[in-house]
């Protein structure tokens, strides 16, 4: 980022901020999106304007693998990631980030939550989201566009 975008002058925001803890999600939410875009335009065609709906499907069916990951400069800051339409989530590995007094460090190896666990507790909070808004949730089925 520093040598790519910020030595051009096309960064925006403080450059110190790179690579801390909100300038990352920041950067990996507009990774997915731009992902799932691209996703999207395989299916649908490439450089067409994408609906929402298509945008959707290509977040519900993103692919990234590590080789992949690594190329677009996340090694070692997210794991591969695979979604679906009843799976948004896709993975369920964090590392623990520990500020050391001036600045942020890794401070654990990877993590994988408990699905047995994890799982229960997300569907009862969806379930609960989706009455609470009257939202009627997908079957595997209307996955299928």
């Amino acid at each position: 980022m520093l040598d790519l975008v910020y030595a051009k002058g096309q960064g925006t925001g403080p450059k110190n901020e790179v690579g801390q803890v909100l300038y990352m999600r920041g950067l990996l939410s507009a990774m997915l999106g731009v992902e799932g875009v691209r996703k999207a335009q395989e299916r649908y065609g490439k450089g067409k304007v994408m609906t929402g709906e298509q945008v959707r499907w290509g977040l519900e069916n993103l692919s990234l693998d590590q080789k992949t990951l690594d190329g677009m400069g996340f090694a070692g800051v997210m794991r591969p990631v695979q979604t679906s339409c009843l799976d948004h989530m896709g993975s369920s590995w964090v590392r623990v980030h520990t500020w050391n007094g001036s600045k942020w460090e890794f401070s654990s190896d990877w993590y994988q939550a408990d699905e047995k666990v994890l799982r229960p507790m997300v569907m009862l909070a969806s379930g609960k989201y989706a009455e609470e808004k009257k939202l009627k949730p997908r079957t595997p089925d209307e996955c299928k566009l």
